[in-house]
């Protein structure tokens, strides 16, 4: 689920930055893309911790992957990232929104991937829950990433399509200019002179 998640969110982050952009007439929405892969850090953080001399319990046990694969962390990474984001100038209420929004991205296309993998509602239900839509095989273990070692064929075709899916539909609504939310200001100034960044 390495490149899935990358392609996923970013259709996700599109459509959520149409909706603050109208909601709000701002739109932070790269913020979901950045935080698309904070629920994996789980599979480092009892190395990274122990190799710094500090060890953390969770339900008894050390960090392990599907630790942070719960909405409680989802909710502490959005405080985390709009703590980190406001000095530069990042609205805390929409670092803090579309920090869950991509932490809560992964979680939902993991749930889509694999079944009854991970406690998602912890603590409000320590029930290990999963979809299964998408066609990997299964489980976790039975993941096959066959494009370039990066992703699975079949999930990453049914993203791209979502992805162009999102693409169009905000294009048709707000036209072109929305791309410039996710560039940085020197290509803005030169290639979009009279849109939103300029």
């Amino acid at each position: 689920m390495l490149a899935e998640h990358l392609v996923y969110t970013t259709a996700i982050a599109v459509i959520a930055g149409m909706l603050a952009f109208h909601y709000t007439g701002r739109d932070a929405s790269w913020i979901v893309i950045l935080c698309t892969y904070l629920p994996d850090l789980d599979k480092i953080g009892d190395p990274l911790l122990n190799r710094i001399g500090f060890t953390v319990l969770f339900e008894g046990h050390t960090i392990h992957h599907g630790t942070f694969h719960t909405v409680a962390a989802m909710i502490i990474f959005g405080v985390i990232i709009a703590f980190l984001l406001h000095p530069f100038g990042v609205r805390f209420f929409d670092a803090m929104i579309f920090a869950i929004i991509g932490s809560g991205a992964h979680l939902f296309e993991d749930a889509l991937v694999y079944p009854s993998n991970y406690m998602y509602f912890w603590p409000f239900s320590r029930e290990r829950l999963g979809l299964a839509w998408l066609p990997v095989g299964g489980s976790e273990e039975s993941y096959s990433a066959n494009f370039f070692h990066l992703a699975n064929t079949e999930v990453l075709l049914i993203g791209l399509v979502f992805l162009l899916i999102a693409i169009l539909v905000r294009t048709r609504v707000e036209g072109s200019g929305w791309i410039t939310w996710y560039l940085p200001e020197q290509i803005c100034r030169r290639y979009f002179p009279n849109d939103r960044k300029s």
